[in-house]
């Protein structure tokens, strides 16, 4: 029988008032288990907090890789962020693994922006609102981003 092998990375917005929210990641795997958390602010898009905590790993030099997430507060969700976590979080003196997690929350993450620039109240807040209004509320920062908000024009 083969060996099968899985890798499992979770992510969740935790709101924490109308301008906060906590991204947390986690990475779990065969000889992985890691957790990084993000405050984001969601008015200025920028990092206030990043912390991570690397319970299994398979050398222990690898939790030296956590010190580096303090470098990323400060900096703004949006273009070009995953370069930046890659050079601050990974590398030579980082963990490649720490970076995917990380990328995969951000961009989990941006999602909340999106909705607060598309004119959502609050994060997390639900409104109950038709498939038409949400796609019409949408367009103006998701065109082209998929078949859903394919531009007609």
């Amino acid at each position: 029988m083969r060996d099968i092998f899985e890798r499992n990375i979770n992510i969740k917005l935790i709101p924490l008032d109308s301008e906060h929210a906590i991204l947390e990641a986690s990475l779990l795997d065969l000889s992985h288990s890691m957790h990084v958390s993000l405050k984001v602010n969601a008015a200025t898009q920028k990092i206030v907090e990043a912390t991570a905590k690397m319970m299994r790993v398979p050398f222990t030099v690898c939790t030296l890789a956590e010190k580096n997430l303090k470098n990323l507060i400060g900096l703004k969700i949006e273009r070009g962020i995953n370069k930046q976590i890659a050079s601050i979080v990974g590398r030579e003196n980082g963990c490649t693994h720490l970076v995917e997690i990380l990328q995969s929350a951000i961009r989990f993450g941006a999602a909340m922006l999106i909705a607060r620039a598309a004119g959502y109240e609050s994060l997390g807040k639900s409104e109950k609102l038709t498939e038409e209004e949400r796609i019409e509320r949408s367009i103006s920062v998701l065109k082209n981003t998929c078949v859903v908000f394919k531009s007609s024009d």
